[in-house]
């Protein structure tokens, strides 16, 4: 019996809640619940993680029923692109400051889109800088180096 899969993006999302929905029970199962009334450790993740997996069931459950796109295969280079970009992010930050670590991510995260634009990402380079120097620097005040000066 061949089952037929729509809107892929959903069919994925739905797995992905399932799987740290369950997660989540799992791992609060080492807490002690508690009651309604004096509530535990574990009570909360517990109650959060089928909440998210409940949700995650339902929207597989609809990509499997109401949709008429038909799924698409998954694709790793978005996902290798962003990850890289995150990895390059915290690799490059201590060396060469928030600024520079800034732009590598930005620049490696545009790699990963199947529609590239140079224009967008320098303004996206330029804008997430600033607002990166403004909020962590200046409104934050933490002590991270801005240039690899």
């Amino acid at each position: 019996m061949k089952v037929e899969v729509h809107k892929s993006q959903d069919f994925y999302a739905g797995l992905l809640f399932i799987f740290f929905g369950v997660f989540a029970v799992v791992v609060a199962q080492n807490y002690p619940m508690g009651s309604t009334e004096q509530m535990g450790p574990g009570f909360f993740p517990t109650i959060l993680g089928g909440c998210l997996a409940l949700v995650g069931l339902i929207v597989l459950g609809r990509t499997l029923c109401f949709s008429t796109e038909a799924i698409e295969p998954l694709s790793f280079r978005p996902l290798l692109l962003i990850l890289g970009s995150v990895l390059a992010f915290a690799f490059v930050f201590e060396p060469l400051g928030l600024v520079v670590a800034t732009l590598v991510l930005v620049v490696i995260s545009c790699l990963g889109g199947w529609e590239f634009r140079f224009r967008e990402m320098v303004f996206s380079c330029l804008i997430l800088a600033v607002m990166a120097v403004g909020i962590f620097i200046y409104g934050l005040r933490l002590p991270f180096k801005v240039w690899p000066l």
